[in-house]
C-alpha cells in the first residue's frame, strides 16, 4: 500500500497562497493609491469647489462604498477589481492633502520621516508576528475601544481646531494602528480571513498611521 502524501501538504500551500494573495493584493493597493493620487493632483480645482463639507461627504461615501462592494464580493474575482478601485480612490482623495505637503519644504521631510518610521514600525511588527506566530486575537476589545475614541476625537477636530486634541488623537491613532498591524497580521498567519479582506485592513491600518505619525510630527515640529 502507498502513502497518500499529496493531501498532506495541502494546508500548507494554502496558507502560502493567502499569504501571496494578500501581499501581492497590498502591494497593488499602494501602487494604485500612488496612481490615484497623481490622478487626484490634476483635479485639484475641481475637489477644492466642491467646499469642506461636500468634499468630505463624497470622499466618505466614494471610499466606504468601494469598500463595502469589495468586501461583499471578497470570494469572487470582482472582490479583487473593487479592492482596486477602493486603494485608488483612497489616493484620490488624499490629493489635496499631498498638494499642501508638496508646497512646503518643512512638509516634504515630516513626510519622508512619517513615511520611514511607518516602513519600519511595520516591518517591525511584521516580523514580530511572522516569528513568534503569535495569536493577538485577544487585542481586539481593546483596539476597538480605541478606534472609537480616536474617531470621536477625529469628529471633534472638524469642528474645533485645537492642537492638544489633534496630538492626543494622533499619539493614540499611532498605538491603535501599530495595534491593529499586530491584530491583522496574526489573522494571517492564523488564516482568519481571506486576501481581499485581510489586505484592506492592512491597507487602512497602514495609510492611517501613516498620517498619524504625520500629524504628530507635524504638531511637534510647530508645522501643524
Amino acid at each position: 500500500m502507498r502513502l497518500n502524501t499529496q493531501s498532506i501538504p495541502v494546508p500548507q500551500e494554502e496558507k502560502a497562497s493567502l499569504l501571496a494573495k494578500t501581499y501581492l493584493l497590498l502591494t497593488v493597493g499602494f501602487i494604485l493609491m500612488a496612481v490615484g493620487t497623481v490622478v487626484g493632483l490634476q483635479f485639484l480645482p475641481q475637489l477644492a469647489a466642491l467646499g469642506k463639507w461636500m468634499y468630505l461627504i463624497i470622499a466618505l461615501v466614494a471610499t466606504i462604498g468601494t469598500m463595502f462592494l469589495a468586501l461583499m464580493n471578497q470570494h469572487n474575482t470582482l472582490g479583487y477589481v473593487f479592492f482596486c478601485l477602493f486603494t485608488f480612490t483612497v489616493g484620490f482623495f488624499d490629493a489635496p492633502a499631498i498638494a499642501v505637503i508638496l508646497n512646503s519644504p518643512a512638509l516634504i521631510v515630516i513626510f519622508k520621516q512619517a513615511f520611514g518610521l511607518t516602513a519600519a514600525i511595520t516591518g517591525s511588527l511584521t516580523a514580530y508576528v511572522f516569528i513568534s506566530k503569535k495569536d493577538f486575537s485577544f487585542l481586539s476589545g481593546f483596539l476597538f475601544t480605541g478606534l472609537v475614541l480616536v474617531v470621536i476625537m477625529a469628529v471633534l477636530g472638524l469642528f474645533w481646531q485645537n492642537d492638544t486634541l489633534t496630538l492626543v488623537m494622533s499619539g493614540m491613532g499611532a498605538l491603535v494602528f501599530s495595534g491593529f498591524i499586530l491584530y491583522d497580521t496574526s489573522r494571517l498567519v492564523h488564516e482568519k480571513g481571506t486576501p481581499v479582506e485581510i489586505a484592506i485592513a492592512l491597507f487602512l491600518d497602514i495609510v492611517n498611521l501613516f498620517w498619524m505619525l504625520f500629524n504628530l510630527l507635524s504638531i511637534l515640529k510647530g508645522e501643524e
